[in-house]
Protein backbone atom coordinates (compact mmCIF):
# COMPACT_ATOMS: atom_id res chain seq x y z
CA UNK A 1 0.00 0.00 0.00
CA UNK A 2 1.38 3.19 -0.90
CA UNK A 3 1.70 5.40 2.51
CA UNK A 4 1.43 9.17 2.71
CA UNK A 5 3.06 11.38 5.05
CA UNK A 6 1.30 14.30 6.47
CA UNK A 7 2.45 17.48 5.53
CA UNK A 8 3.77 15.46 1.51
CA UNK A 9 0.84 14.31 -0.15
CA UNK A 10 -2.64 13.36 0.17
CA UNK A 11 -4.55 11.49 -2.43
CA UNK A 12 -7.06 13.69 -4.43
CA UNK A 13 -9.55 12.81 -6.46
CA UNK A 14 -10.28 14.63 -9.67
CA UNK A 15 -12.48 13.98 -12.91
CA UNK A 16 -13.21 10.47 -11.55
CA UNK A 17 -10.04 9.04 -11.09
CA UNK A 18 -7.71 8.85 -8.39
CA UNK A 19 -4.26 10.73 -8.70
CA UNK A 20 -1.90 9.31 -5.54
CA UNK A 21 1.29 11.00 -6.56
CA UNK A 22 -0.57 14.92 -6.46
CA UNK A 23 1.72 17.43 -4.81
CA UNK A 24 -0.60 18.60 -1.85
CA UNK A 25 -2.39 22.22 -2.92
CA UNK A 26 -5.45 22.84 -1.56
CA UNK A 27 -7.38 24.16 -4.38
CA UNK A 28 -7.36 20.46 -5.80
CA UNK A 29 -9.71 19.34 -2.98
CA UNK A 30 -12.67 20.85 -4.80
CA UNK A 31 -15.16 18.56 -5.82
CA UNK A 32 -15.06 18.17 -9.63
CA UNK A 33 -18.66 18.63 -11.68
CA UNK A 34 -20.20 15.71 -11.61
CA UNK A 35 -24.34 15.39 -11.43
CA UNK A 36 -26.80 12.89 -10.33
CA UNK A 37 -25.03 8.90 -9.97
CA UNK A 38 -22.40 9.97 -11.40
CA UNK A 39 -21.19 11.58 -8.06
CA UNK A 40 -20.69 7.62 -7.48
CA UNK A 41 -17.76 7.91 -9.42
CA UNK A 42 -15.18 9.20 -7.38
CA UNK A 43 -15.73 7.04 -4.12
CA UNK A 44 -15.96 4.09 -6.92
CA UNK A 45 -12.98 4.73 -9.09
CA UNK A 46 -11.05 5.24 -5.31
CA UNK A 47 -12.62 1.35 -4.05
CA UNK A 48 -11.91 0.25 -7.84
CA UNK A 49 -7.96 1.03 -7.74
CA UNK A 50 -8.09 -0.59 -3.69
CA UNK A 51 -9.55 -3.99 -5.33
CA UNK A 52 -12.11 -2.99 -2.90
CA UNK A 53 -15.38 -2.90 -5.72
CA UNK A 54 -16.80 -6.35 -5.03
CA UNK A 55 -19.93 -7.97 -5.80
CA UNK A 56 -21.14 -6.86 -2.52
CA UNK A 57 -20.21 -3.51 -2.40
CA UNK A 58 -22.44 -0.58 -1.53
CA UNK A 59 -20.35 2.28 -1.41
CA UNK A 60 -20.24 3.54 -4.75
CA UNK A 61 -22.79 1.44 -5.94
CA UNK A 62 -25.86 3.35 -4.05
CA UNK A 63 -24.36 6.44 -3.04
CA UNK A 64 -21.39 8.46 -3.31
CA UNK A 65 -20.31 9.30 0.06
CA UNK A 66 -21.91 7.32 4.11
CA UNK A 67 -21.36 10.95 5.72
CA UNK A 68 -19.71 14.24 5.38
CA UNK A 69 -18.77 15.91 8.82
CA UNK A 70 -19.39 20.00 9.10
CA UNK A 71 -17.41 20.98 12.31
CA UNK A 72 -19.40 23.89 13.52
CA UNK A 73 -17.40 24.51 16.52
CA UNK A 74 -13.74 23.09 17.88
CA UNK A 75 -14.56 23.72 21.10
CA UNK A 76 -15.09 20.70 24.06
CA UNK A 77 -16.41 20.42 27.39
CA UNK A 78 -14.99 16.77 28.06
CA UNK A 79 -10.60 16.41 27.32
CA UNK A 80 -11.01 12.65 26.06
CA UNK A 81 -7.91 10.25 25.88
CA UNK A 82 -8.37 9.28 22.45
CA UNK A 83 -9.74 12.93 20.97
CA UNK A 84 -9.08 13.33 17.63
CA UNK A 85 -8.54 17.30 17.59
CA UNK A 86 -5.42 18.77 18.01
CA UNK A 87 -3.69 20.47 20.79
CA UNK A 88 -4.26 24.06 19.17
CA UNK A 89 -7.90 22.99 18.24
CA UNK A 90 -9.85 25.36 20.51
CA UNK A 91 -8.00 28.35 20.26
CA UNK A 92 -10.00 28.46 16.95
CA UNK A 93 -12.93 30.67 16.67
CA UNK A 94 -16.15 29.19 15.60
CA UNK A 95 -16.33 29.40 12.27
CA UNK A 96 -19.07 31.95 10.75
CA UNK A 97 -22.66 31.09 10.34
CA UNK A 98 -22.60 32.20 6.67
CA UNK A 99 -19.60 30.30 6.06
CA UNK A 100 -20.79 27.03 7.67
CA UNK A 101 -24.11 27.66 5.05
CA UNK A 102 -21.73 27.76 2.11
CA UNK A 103 -20.26 24.46 3.15
CA UNK A 104 -24.08 22.91 3.53
CA UNK A 105 -24.28 24.38 -0.23
CA UNK A 106 -21.37 22.41 -1.02
CA UNK A 107 -21.94 19.06 0.32
CA UNK A 108 -25.30 19.45 -1.47
CA UNK A 109 -23.50 20.01 -5.10
CA UNK A 110 -20.73 17.44 -3.90
CA UNK A 111 -22.66 14.90 -3.43
CA UNK A 112 -26.51 15.32 -3.94
CA UNK A 113 -29.95 15.17 -1.99
CA UNK A 114 -29.98 12.14 0.42
CA UNK A 115 -26.33 12.74 2.00
CA UNK A 116 -26.03 12.89 5.78
CA UNK A 117 -23.95 15.95 7.32
CA UNK A 118 -23.01 15.13 10.52
CA UNK A 119 -23.20 18.14 12.32
CA UNK A 120 -20.03 17.96 14.84
CA UNK A 121 -16.78 19.74 16.41
CA UNK A 122 -15.57 19.62 18.99
CA UNK A 123 -19.22 19.28 20.91
CA UNK A 124 -21.39 21.09 18.34
CA UNK A 125 -24.25 22.18 21.43
CA UNK A 126 -21.54 24.84 22.61
CA UNK A 127 -22.27 26.54 19.85
CA UNK A 128 -25.73 28.46 20.38
CA UNK A 129 -28.92 26.70 19.40
CA UNK A 130 -30.20 29.19 16.93
CA UNK A 131 -27.18 28.47 14.69
CA UNK A 132 -28.11 24.61 14.67
CA UNK A 133 -31.70 24.95 13.90
CA UNK A 134 -30.74 27.40 11.34
CA UNK A 135 -28.37 24.54 9.23
CA UNK A 136 -31.00 22.10 10.18
CA UNK A 137 -33.32 23.70 8.16
CA UNK A 138 -31.36 24.75 5.24
CA UNK A 139 -30.17 20.81 5.60
CA UNK A 140 -33.22 19.76 5.30
CA UNK A 141 -34.76 22.47 2.25
CA UNK A 142 -31.92 21.01 0.24
CA UNK A 143 -33.19 17.47 0.53
CA UNK A 144 -30.19 16.22 2.83
CA UNK A 145 -30.03 14.34 6.06
CA UNK A 146 -28.64 16.01 9.39
CA UNK A 147 -27.46 14.26 12.67
CA UNK A 148 -26.01 15.88 15.85
CA UNK A 149 -22.56 14.24 17.45
CA UNK A 150 -21.85 14.75 20.56
CA UNK A 151 -21.48 13.64 24.16
CA UNK A 152 -24.54 14.25 25.35
CA UNK A 153 -23.33 16.72 28.50
CA UNK A 154 -26.11 19.48 27.18
CA UNK A 155 -27.94 17.66 24.89
CA UNK A 156 -31.52 17.20 27.72
CA UNK A 157 -34.92 16.70 26.19
CA UNK A 158 -36.55 20.39 25.64
CA UNK A 159 -32.71 21.02 23.53
CA UNK A 160 -32.99 17.71 21.28
CA UNK A 161 -36.84 18.72 21.02
CA UNK A 162 -36.29 22.18 19.85
CA UNK A 163 -33.82 20.56 17.10
CA UNK A 164 -36.49 18.14 15.91
CA UNK A 165 -39.06 20.82 15.44
CA UNK A 166 -36.09 22.40 13.20
CA UNK A 167 -36.15 19.10 10.98
CA UNK A 168 -32.46 17.41 12.76
CA UNK A 169 -33.10 13.60 11.57
CA UNK A 170 -30.52 12.17 13.80
CA UNK A 171 -28.77 12.31 16.83
CA UNK A 172 -25.54 10.24 18.04
CA UNK A 173 -24.56 10.06 21.51
CA UNK A 174 -20.50 9.34 21.89
CA UNK A 175 -19.92 7.98 25.18
CA UNK A 176 -17.24 6.05 26.77
CA UNK A 177 -14.36 5.44 29.14
CA UNK A 178 -12.25 7.89 27.11
CA UNK A 179 -13.95 10.57 28.45
CA UNK A 180 -13.06 9.72 31.72
CA UNK A 181 -15.98 11.55 32.67
CA UNK A 182 -16.99 12.21 36.99
CA UNK A 183 -18.23 8.91 38.74
CA UNK A 184 -18.37 6.30 36.09
CA UNK A 185 -15.52 3.92 36.48
CA UNK A 186 -16.74 1.36 33.84
CA UNK A 187 -18.57 1.20 30.88
CA UNK A 188 -21.44 -1.09 32.75
CA UNK A 189 -21.16 2.45 34.88
CA UNK A 190 -22.01 4.36 31.88
CA UNK A 191 -24.85 2.46 30.77
CA UNK A 192 -26.95 4.35 33.36
CA UNK A 193 -25.93 7.50 31.59
CA UNK A 194 -26.96 6.10 28.31
CA UNK A 195 -29.91 4.71 29.41
CA UNK A 196 -30.62 8.54 30.45
CA UNK A 197 -29.86 9.56 26.86
CA UNK A 198 -32.40 7.18 25.31
CA UNK A 199 -34.99 8.19 27.49
CA UNK A 200 -34.41 12.02 26.71
CA UNK A 201 -34.61 11.44 22.96
CA UNK A 202 -37.12 8.87 22.46
CA UNK A 203 -40.55 9.75 20.54
CA UNK A 204 -38.70 12.82 19.02
CA UNK A 205 -38.52 11.46 15.78
CA UNK A 206 -35.10 11.25 15.35
CA UNK A 207 -33.19 8.44 15.28
CA UNK A 208 -30.87 7.59 17.88
CA UNK A 209 -27.33 6.31 17.22
CA UNK A 210 -24.32 5.41 19.48
CA UNK A 211 -20.64 6.05 19.28
CA UNK A 212 -18.16 3.78 21.52
CA UNK A 213 -13.78 4.68 21.70
CA UNK A 214 -12.81 0.77 21.60
CA UNK A 215 -9.51 0.55 23.43
CA UNK A 216 -7.24 -2.12 25.72
CA UNK A 217 -9.48 -0.71 28.62
CA UNK A 218 -12.74 -1.13 27.56
CA UNK A 219 -12.26 -3.89 25.39
CA UNK A 220 -13.17 -6.57 27.66
CA UNK A 221 -16.32 -5.00 28.26
CA UNK A 222 -17.81 -4.40 24.62
CA UNK A 223 -19.78 -7.91 25.22
CA UNK A 224 -21.78 -6.16 28.13
CA UNK A 225 -21.61 -3.48 26.02
CA UNK A 226 -23.70 -5.46 23.20
CA UNK A 227 -26.01 -6.89 25.27
CA UNK A 228 -27.49 -3.50 26.43
CA UNK A 229 -27.69 -2.05 23.27
CA UNK A 230 -29.79 -5.60 22.05
CA UNK A 231 -32.04 -4.37 25.36
CA UNK A 232 -32.33 -1.02 24.10
CA UNK A 233 -32.49 -2.15 20.03
CA UNK A 234 -36.40 -1.13 19.65
CA UNK A 235 -34.93 2.99 20.39
CA UNK A 236 -31.91 2.38 18.22
CA UNK A 237 -30.97 2.96 14.62
CA UNK A 238 -27.07 2.33 14.43
CA UNK A 239 -24.38 1.55 16.96
CA UNK A 240 -20.73 1.86 15.68
CA UNK A 241 -17.63 1.13 17.24
CA UNK A 242 -14.81 3.49 16.50
CA UNK A 243 -11.34 1.66 17.32
CA UNK A 244 -8.36 3.73 18.89
CA UNK A 245 -6.14 5.30 16.63
CA UNK A 246 -3.33 7.60 17.00
CA UNK A 247 -4.21 11.32 15.75
CA UNK A 248 -4.91 13.96 17.64
CA UNK A 249 -4.17 15.15 21.45
CA UNK A 250 -4.87 12.29 22.83
CA UNK A 251 -2.25 10.79 25.38
CA UNK A 252 -4.16 6.85 25.79
CA UNK A 253 -0.98 4.66 25.84
CA UNK A 254 -0.22 3.61 22.53
CA UNK A 255 -2.66 0.96 20.52
CA UNK A 256 -1.78 -2.58 21.91
CA UNK A 257 -1.70 -4.94 19.11
CA UNK A 258 -4.26 -7.09 20.50
CA UNK A 259 -6.53 -4.34 19.36
CA UNK A 260 -7.21 -5.63 15.87
CA UNK A 261 -10.81 -5.08 14.01
CA UNK A 262 -10.83 -9.10 14.06
CA UNK A 263 -10.61 -8.94 17.85
CA UNK A 264 -13.26 -6.44 18.13
CA UNK A 265 -15.43 -8.51 15.71
CA UNK A 266 -15.13 -11.40 17.63
CA UNK A 267 -16.51 -9.33 21.04
CA UNK A 268 -19.11 -7.64 19.30
CA UNK A 269 -20.62 -11.00 17.68
CA UNK A 270 -20.28 -12.79 21.42
CA UNK A 271 -22.61 -9.96 22.34
CA UNK A 272 -25.26 -9.90 20.05
CA UNK A 273 -24.85 -13.51 19.76
CA UNK A 274 -25.15 -13.61 16.34
CA UNK A 275 -22.22 -13.38 12.83
CA UNK A 276 -20.63 -10.38 12.82
CA UNK A 277 -19.74 -9.01 10.38
CA UNK A 278 -20.59 -9.57 7.01
CA UNK A 279 -19.62 -9.51 4.25
CA UNK A 280 -21.20 -6.87 2.69
CA UNK A 281 -19.08 -3.31 1.49
CA UNK A 282 -20.15 0.09 3.04
CA UNK A 283 -16.44 1.07 2.08
CA UNK A 284 -13.07 -0.13 2.21
CA UNK A 285 -12.45 -3.30 4.62
CA UNK A 286 -9.86 -1.71 6.39
CA UNK A 287 -11.89 1.27 7.57
CA UNK A 288 -15.59 -0.40 8.43
CA UNK A 289 -17.08 -3.41 8.95
CA UNK A 290 -20.87 -3.73 9.11
CA UNK A 291 -23.35 -5.83 9.69
CA UNK A 292 -27.71 -5.97 9.91
CA UNK A 293 -29.36 -7.62 12.83
CA UNK A 294 -32.79 -8.52 13.59
CA UNK A 295 -33.39 -8.26 17.35
CA UNK A 296 -35.45 -9.39 19.89
CA UNK A 297 -35.62 -10.51 23.51
CA UNK A 298 -31.97 -9.92 23.81
CA UNK A 299 -31.76 -12.41 20.78
CA UNK A 300 -29.90 -10.96 17.46
CA UNK A 301 -29.22 -12.68 14.03
CA UNK A 302 -27.70 -11.06 10.91
CA UNK A 303 -30.10 -10.56 7.79
CA UNK A 304 -26.53 -10.59 5.70
CA UNK A 305 -25.46 -13.97 6.39
CA UNK A 306 -26.28 -15.63 3.30
CA UNK A 307 -23.64 -13.96 0.89
CA UNK A 308 -25.12 -16.23 -2.40
CA UNK A 309 -28.39 -14.09 -1.89
CA UNK A 310 -27.38 -10.92 -1.21
CA UNK A 311 -24.56 -10.61 -4.38
CA UNK A 312 -28.28 -11.48 -5.97
CA UNK A 313 -29.96 -8.48 -3.86
CA UNK A 314 -27.77 -6.29 -4.73
CA UNK A 315 -27.62 -6.90 -8.63
CA UNK A 316 -31.44 -6.88 -8.75
CA UNK A 317 -31.20 -3.32 -6.82
CA UNK A 318 -28.57 -2.03 -9.12
CA UNK A 319 -30.68 -3.22 -11.86
CA UNK A 320 -33.46 -1.18 -10.62
CA UNK A 321 -31.66 2.01 -9.36
CA UNK A 322 -32.97 4.69 -12.51
CA UNK A 323 -33.81 7.71 -10.98
CA UNK A 324 -30.54 9.05 -11.56
CA UNK A 325 -30.45 10.48 -7.55
CA UNK A 326 -26.76 10.39 -6.38
CA UNK A 327 -27.74 8.53 -3.58
CA UNK A 328 -30.24 5.82 -4.44
CA UNK A 329 -33.59 5.73 -3.41
CA UNK A 330 -33.71 2.44 -1.94
CA UNK A 331 -37.07 1.94 -1.57
CA UNK A 332 -38.23 2.78 -5.12
CA UNK A 333 -35.58 0.24 -5.83
CA UNK A 334 -36.53 -2.41 -3.70
CA UNK A 335 -40.80 -2.07 -4.81
CA UNK A 336 -39.40 -1.79 -8.86
CA UNK A 337 -36.98 -5.14 -8.19
CA UNK A 338 -39.96 -7.05 -6.47
CA UNK A 339 -42.25 -5.89 -9.27
CA UNK A 340 -39.59 -7.18 -12.08
CA UNK A 341 -38.49 -10.53 -10.23
CA UNK A 342 -41.22 -11.81 -7.93
CA UNK A 343 -39.09 -15.23 -7.70
CA UNK A 344 -36.25 -12.59 -5.88
CA UNK A 345 -39.01 -11.42 -3.79
CA UNK A 346 -40.89 -14.64 -2.55
CA UNK A 347 -37.03 -15.75 -1.43
CA UNK A 348 -36.96 -12.62 0.50
CA UNK A 349 -39.86 -13.24 2.37
CA UNK A 350 -38.50 -17.00 2.92
CA UNK A 351 -35.05 -15.17 4.09
CA UNK A 352 -37.04 -13.16 6.47
CA UNK A 353 -39.16 -16.37 7.84
CA UNK A 354 -35.47 -18.21 8.48
CA UNK A 355 -34.08 -15.20 10.12
CA UNK A 356 -37.10 -14.81 12.59
CA UNK A 357 -37.07 -18.43 13.17
CA UNK A 358 -33.97 -18.42 14.58
CA UNK A 359 -34.99 -15.79 17.28
CA UNK A 360 -38.22 -17.14 17.84
CA UNK A 361 -37.78 -17.49 21.69
CA UNK A 362 -36.94 -13.16 21.68
CA UNK A 363 -40.49 -12.58 19.39
CA UNK A 364 -41.98 -14.91 22.20
CA UNK A 365 -40.52 -12.93 25.09
CA UNK A 366 -41.08 -9.81 23.35
CA UNK A 367 -44.40 -10.38 22.26
CA UNK A 368 -44.01 -10.33 18.75
CA UNK A 369 -41.71 -7.20 18.71
CA UNK A 370 -38.67 -7.19 16.44
CA UNK A 371 -36.13 -4.25 15.94
CA UNK A 372 -33.45 -3.90 13.28
CA UNK A 373 -30.43 -2.62 14.27
CA UNK A 374 -27.18 -1.54 12.14
CA UNK A 375 -23.87 -2.47 13.82
CA UNK A 376 -20.73 -1.39 12.39
CA UNK A 377 -16.98 -1.22 13.41
CA UNK A 378 -15.01 2.23 11.85
CA UNK A 379 -11.28 1.99 12.10
CA UNK A 380 -9.50 5.56 11.52
CA UNK A 381 -6.02 5.79 10.28
CA UNK A 382 -2.84 6.75 12.23
CA UNK A 383 -1.61 10.09 11.26
CA UNK A 384 1.40 9.16 10.56
CA UNK A 385 0.79 5.78 8.59
CA UNK A 386 -1.83 7.14 6.24
CA UNK A 387 -2.90 5.03 3.40
CA UNK A 388 -3.69 6.74 -0.28
CA UNK A 389 -5.92 3.57 -1.35
CA UNK A 390 -8.14 4.07 1.72
CA UNK A 391 -8.11 7.88 2.18
CA UNK A 392 -9.50 7.41 -2.21
CA UNK A 393 -11.93 5.17 -1.29
CA UNK A 394 -12.98 7.45 1.62
CA UNK A 395 -17.06 7.02 2.71
CA UNK A 396 -16.60 9.82 5.81
CA UNK A 397 -15.65 13.04 4.36
CA UNK A 398 -15.26 16.56 5.99
CA UNK A 399 -16.05 19.27 4.30
CA UNK A 400 -13.25 22.31 4.78
CA UNK A 401 -12.69 25.34 2.75
CA UNK A 402 -10.97 23.55 0.09
CA UNK A 403 -13.51 21.17 -0.18
CA UNK A 404 -14.28 17.69 0.99
CA UNK A 405 -11.56 15.82 2.35
CA UNK A 406 -10.89 12.39 3.99
CA UNK A 407 -11.47 12.63 7.84
CA UNK A 408 -8.03 10.86 8.10
CA UNK A 409 -6.03 13.24 6.37
CA UNK A 410 -7.79 16.25 7.49
CA UNK A 411 -7.10 14.41 10.77
CA UNK A 412 -3.36 14.48 10.77
CA UNK A 413 -3.06 17.96 9.57
CA UNK A 414 -6.29 19.69 11.26
CA UNK A 415 -4.57 23.17 12.24
CA UNK A 416 -3.66 23.53 8.27
CA UNK A 417 -7.32 23.46 7.61
CA UNK A 418 -8.66 25.18 10.42
CA UNK A 419 -6.05 28.30 10.75
CA UNK A 420 -5.88 28.83 6.92
CA UNK A 421 -7.34 32.05 5.74
CA UNK A 422 -10.63 31.42 4.65
CA UNK A 423 -12.31 33.80 2.26
CA UNK A 424 -15.80 35.46 2.59
CA UNK A 425 -17.61 36.26 -0.48
CA UNK A 426 -19.84 39.42 -0.23
CA UNK A 427 -22.20 42.24 -2.25
CA UNK A 428 -18.81 44.09 -2.23
CA UNK A 429 -16.53 41.78 -3.24
CA UNK A 430 -14.06 39.15 -0.77
CA UNK A 431 -13.21 39.23 2.92
CA UNK A 432 -11.12 36.75 4.82
CA UNK A 433 -12.02 35.17 7.96
CA UNK A 434 -9.06 34.56 10.82
CA UNK A 435 -9.42 31.17 12.58
CA UNK A 436 -7.20 32.46 15.23
CA UNK A 437 -8.80 35.69 15.78
CA UNK A 438 -12.30 35.76 14.43
CA UNK A 439 -11.12 38.97 12.48
CA UNK A 440 -12.63 39.86 9.11
CA UNK A 441 -9.46 41.39 7.00
CA UNK A 442 -9.80 43.13 3.18
CA UNK A 443 -6.99 40.40 2.48
CA UNK A 444 -5.63 37.21 4.25
CA UNK A 445 -3.46 36.81 7.50
CA UNK A 446 -2.36 34.23 8.79
CA UNK A 447 -2.90 33.01 12.34
CA UNK A 448 -0.09 33.47 15.04
CA UNK A 449 -0.53 30.38 17.09
CA UNK A 450 1.02 30.54 20.62
CA UNK A 451 0.90 28.12 23.18
CA UNK A 452 -2.46 28.58 25.16
CA UNK A 453 -2.28 29.20 29.18
CA UNK A 454 -2.51 25.98 31.14
CA UNK A 455 -6.26 26.16 32.54
CA UNK A 456 -7.01 26.22 28.75
CA UNK A 457 -4.51 23.38 27.94
CA UNK A 458 -6.25 19.42 26.91
CA UNK A 459 -4.76 16.38 25.84
CA UNK A 460 -0.79 15.56 25.18
CA UNK A 461 -0.26 19.07 25.94
CA UNK A 462 -1.87 19.76 29.38
CA UNK A 463 -0.31 15.87 30.43
CA UNK A 464 2.98 17.04 29.49
CA UNK A 465 2.87 20.52 30.87
CA UNK A 466 1.59 19.25 34.04
CA UNK A 467 4.45 16.60 34.29
CA UNK A 468 7.29 19.78 33.55
CA UNK A 469 5.40 21.63 36.50
CA UNK A 470 5.34 18.55 39.18
CA UNK A 471 9.23 18.00 38.31
CA UNK A 472 9.77 21.67 38.53
CA UNK A 473 8.47 22.11 41.56
CA UNK A 474 10.36 19.41 43.48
Amino acid sequence: MTQVIPGSYIPMIRDGAVNKAMVFDSKATKHSPFAGSDQRRPLQSGLQEAGQYHELQTAGRFYPVACVALEITQRCNLDCTLCYLSEHAEQAKDVPLELLLHRVDEIWACYGAGTTIQITGGDPTLRPIADIEVLCRRIKQLGLRSCLMTNGIRASRLYLKRLAEAELDDVAFHVDMTQERNGFHSELDLNALRHQLIEDARGLGLRILFNTTVFQGNLDEIPMLCRFFAEHAKDLSLVSFQMQAETGRGHEAPRDDALTQARVAEQISKGFGASFPSAVGIGHSDCGQYDHLLVAGGQAVSVLENTTWIARVVRALAAADTSGHAVADIRQMVLSAGVRNPGLALRGLLEGIRALWQIRRGIWQAKGQVARLSVMIHSFMDASALDADRCASCVFMVMTQDGPLSMCAYNAERDHYLFAPQRMASTQGHSWWNAATGAVTPEPTQADLQPPAYKHMKGRMRVQEAKRRKEKAL
